[in-house]
């Protein structure tokens, strides 16, 4: 098994790719890629982007055996509650699906 074997890339967009992820909302999705390594002890985020209407990512799972898919619906999950929490009234945030090269 090599290095990239436990390297995933994938890019989450926003609910029908709105530009959503700007100013507040997107501090809230930096704050919940700052959450994941604790949430997840082991998983390394090489790369992220935030842009308005997807996050871009590159995690090493190397150290971790966890599912991409739990982690994935962790990070929007947490990007989802706070911003409910602080009164975002926009509906789904995320679309249900994800692109992994």
């Amino acid at each position: 098994m090599t290095l990239e074997d436990h390297r995933h890339r994938v890019t989450l967009y926003t609910q029908d790719k709105k530009p959503l992820l700007v100013d507040e909302l997107k501090n809230w999705a930096e704050q919940g890629l700052r959450h994941l390594p604790s949430r997840f002890p082991g998983l390394k985020i090489i790369e992220a982007t935030i842009e308005p209407d997807r996050v871009k990512l590159t995690l090493d799972f190397q150290r971790i055996d966890e599912d991409l898919v739990r982690v994935l619906q962790t990070f929007k999950a947490e990007v989802k509650n706070i911003a409910k929490k602080k009164g975002f009234e926009g509906g789904s945030l995320w679309q249900w699906q994800f692109d992994e090269e």
